[in-house]
């Protein structure tokens, strides 16, 4: 047997945020938010949306879609850059509110890549363990709190939200059929979020400092990054499968912005047919993105039993991953 993803599911927040409004708040021109960004809109949490309530409504649409009975998961993988606390972690907060008795937990921080790297540790986990049947995986974004509206890269693109997949048991010669992993760090320091970490504690927090607890982004490099090192790693994944880049029916990319997007899809030769995104609406959800765009394109049925997969994200660090499935 392999294992794969047999549903999704997602939660937007309800407080949609337009360009219109951005141009406002940082003062330039939405025509100019558009050109240099490719998105419309991002959607940000409300006060009584917090990223535990996001996490549990788009695991309850995948569970619903799934038909697997919660007592039926056997552990869930919540893929997040920060929890409600520091500890414990996001996903046994999950496994509380859905009363998933059967379940373990314990999260991924690998950010805007880590739903990628949570259905390869979930399909792996599967296949080397004949107790786990079904694992929940969720990628979740409360990012509307950290932006820094006085620097526009560090404001403009992101949003919030959440999309999770429950990965099972498929038969032989569908689901996971290889993936791949690697870091550059080179440019570690160019997209961080210092406060709160370890360096700098929360208890030194100041208004002298209180940028350091903000998001803090190198656009430039970041573009760099992603246009040498994610065909790397997508070539990397194909070669192990032993499949052609054109073989390939769908490509989903974390949605970190849509130049960035059409310009990695320019790079690779791919057709627009190949590709799904969602950043245009949602702006970059981080760890949710994937999640999301893979969920969005099931629903438009852009994907069907036997096609080829390819799912792919970059995090900061750099943290580039690839995984390729053929669908059940």
């Amino acid at each position: 047997m392999s294992a794969g993803i047999i549903s999704t599911g997602k939660y937007i927040p309800k407080i949609k945020i337009t360009n219109d409004a951005v141009s406002r708040k940082l003062k330039i021109s939405k025509k100019i938010i558009l050109e240099k960004t490719g998105i419309r809109s991002r959607y940000f949490a409300s006060k009584k949306e917090s990223l535990s309530f996001m996490a549990a409504q788009a695991a309850k649409q995948a569970l619903r879609r799934s038909n697997v009975p919660k007592d039926n998961i056997n552990l869930v993988i919540c893929c997040n850059f920060e929890a409600e606390y520091k500890f414990p972690c996001l996903a046994s907060k999950i496994v509380k509110d859905l009363k998933l008795n059967n379940s373990g937990s314990f999260d991924i921080n690998a950010n805007c890549t880590g739903f990628q790297i949570g259905l390869t540790l979930a399909c792996e986990k599967i296949k080397s363990d004949k107790s786990i049947n079904n694992i929940l995986v969720i990628g979740s974004a409360f990012q509307s709190k950290y932006l820094d509206w006085t620097i526009p890269e560090n404001s403009v693109y992101f949003g919030d939200g959440s999309g999770a997949a429950i990965v099972s048991r498929v038969p032989k010669g569908f689901g996971l059929l290889a993936s791949d992993i690697f870091t550059d760090s080179k440019a570690y320091e160019d997209v961080r979020l210092i406060g709160s970490g370890n360096l700098l504690p929360a208890k030194f927090y100041n208004s002298g400092n209180k940028n350091k607890f903000l998001y803090d982004m190198n656009g430039l490099e970041t573009w760099k990054q992603v246009v040498v090192n994610q065909p790397k790693v997508i070539r990397r994944v194909l070669n192990k499968a032993k499949i052609k880049l054109n073989q390939v029916d769908l490509f989903i990319f974390h949605q970190a912005n849509k130049n960035l997007l059409d310009y990695l899809s320019g790079k690779l030769k791919l057709s627009k047919y190949k590709t799904y995104t969602t950043v245009e609406r949602y702006g970059n959800t981080a760890d949710a993105s994937i999640a999301i765009t893979l969920n969005e394109a099931l629903l438009a049925k852009k994907i069907k039993k036997g096609s080829l997969v390819l799912i792919s994200g970059v995090g900061a660090g750099f943290v580039f991953g690839a995984s390729l499935f053929k669908w059940y």
